[in-house]
């Protein structure tokens, strides 16, 4: 899942088929909760952000140096977005998200 190469984003955006599907059980647990729309939301957000200023867009974690990435999270409530970002292409990889709870 990336967004195609002819798009106006400086950054391409990747994610697995595994991240994916935990998205969707995300979307599903949410829906239930009553948060479906905000987490549908802030997801489109926090990719958007992504596309554009992926150093910009969350809090540094750690760096992985031998791949050259920065591994970084942003939240945007309902939810908080582990994400990779490529140091030396415009790519950051998706690693995964949780819901914020309540408390």
């Amino acid at each position: 899942m990336s967004d195609s190469p002819e798009s106006n984003h400086p950054c391409r955006v990747d994610w697995s088929a595994v991240v994916a599907e935990s998205f969707r059980d995300l979307q599903r647990q949410a829906s239930r909760a009553g948060v479906g729309e905000p987490l549908l939301s802030a997801f489109k957000q926090i990719v958007e952000r992504l596309h554009n200023d992926p150093m910009e867009a969350g809090e540094p974690l750690y760096r992985l140096p031998v791949l050259r990435m920065q591994v970084r999270c942003v939240v945007i409530r309902p939810l908080i977005v582990h994400y990779a970002v490529c140091e030396e292409q415009p790519l950051v990889i998706i690693k995964g998200g949780k819901l914020l709870s309540d408390t």
